[in-house]
């Protein structure tokens, strides 16, 4: 596995001559090489259609996100995968409840691993899916993911018959571009007819079938619906947005139109459909633009401009 982003991008080194000098030096890490090889278990068929089944039904009765952990357990040489407490209706965006574990339901979770409760079950990765859009990891993904160790994977185009994959593995903040072929029993013979550099995109596409299957009663249980709150800001405070990057800004803008959407029953489909509108609609773009510059919101225009009289 292939290092794509490193975690120490700097490195600090002192040098001290006790009652005459105290040196610090501060070197800048511009490039780092890594190489991670994994041998360890695969998952099993089983447990990754659950997984997937698991998302479809978020995705078809709740209109959000959601996810699993992910767990190995080296001494029975196998993977096993729980949807915790979590937010449902959330949009795009998945969001577990701080809500502790009792031992009922720890006993219920060996139980589905057909193991006993035991402290060689390793958490070491998540999966969540990104509703009908592509898979990718967001700003909010990495800021979640770079300090838990494990694989991560986001399954997209959940309504779809092929859903598309996006996979990183972190370790010790360090990230990875994993190879799903070491985690997805291939098939020996295909695997042979096809090319060892071909091995990590047939896992990814046999991955993204759509084969339905039961999963835990407990894991719709654990999809918890609350009272959406809707916040709107009186003003736009677009500092702290200049700052960060594109892409950034694009996550969080969409995570959240996702959210207050779904929250007032308007799809993705819908929502999608108002911003094509509005980037057709000259007038439309002139007064967001206009907005944005000035760090107003459309509401304060508007409120102005039904107190001026028409003949402005």
């Amino acid at each position: 596995m292939k290092l794509i982003k490193y975690n120490k991008p700097k490195v600090n080194e002192a040098k001290e001559v006790p009652g005459m000098l105290n040196c610090q030096i501060e070197y800048e890490v511009k490039t780092a090489k890594g190489r991670l090889d994994y041998s360890g278990p695969k998952f099993t068929p089983e447990m990754w259609h659950q997984i997937l089944s698991f998302f479809r039904w978020t995705n078809k009765e709740m209109q959000s996100e959601s996810q699993v952990r992910l767990y190995v357990n080296l001494k029975l040489g196998r993977w096993a995968a729980w949807a915790f407490p979590q937010e449902a209706r959330t949009g795009m965006s998945a969001r577990e409840l701080p809500v502790q574990e009792i031992v009922e339901q720890a006993k219920a979770r060996f139980s589905f691993w057909s193991s006993d409760p035991s402290d060689d079950w390793l958490y070491f990765g998540t999966v969540h899916h990104h509703c009908s859009a592509s898979a990718f990891q967001s700003s909010t993904d990495e800021q979640n993911e770079w300090n838990q160790d494990g694989l991560h994977i986001t399954v997209g185009k959940m309504d779809q018959d092929i859903h598309d994959l996006h996979a990183r593995l972190y370790l010790d903040g360090n990230c990875f571009d994993p190879d799903l072929s070491l985690f997805w029993p291939l098939d020996p013979i295909l695997a042979t007819q096809v090319p060892p550099s071909m091995h990590d995109e047939l896992a990814r596409f046999q991955m993204g079938e759509k084969v339905t299957v039961d999963f835990p009663d407990q894991w719709r249980a654990n999809l918890i619906e609350g009272k959406p709150e809707h916040k709107r800001t009186e003003r736009w405070d677009m500092e702290y947005y200049r700052e960060q990057p594109l892409t950034f800004r694009i996550d969080d803008v969409m995570e959240e139109i996702q959210r207050e959407c779904s929250g007032v029953s308007v799809s993705q489909d819908q929502w999608v459909e108002v911003l094509n509108e509005m980037c057709r609609n000259q007038i439309c773009c002139i007064i967001v633009e206009a907005c944005l510059r000035n760090n107003v919101s459309p509401e304060d225009v508007l409120e102005e401009v039904t107190q001026i009289p028409a003949s402005f």
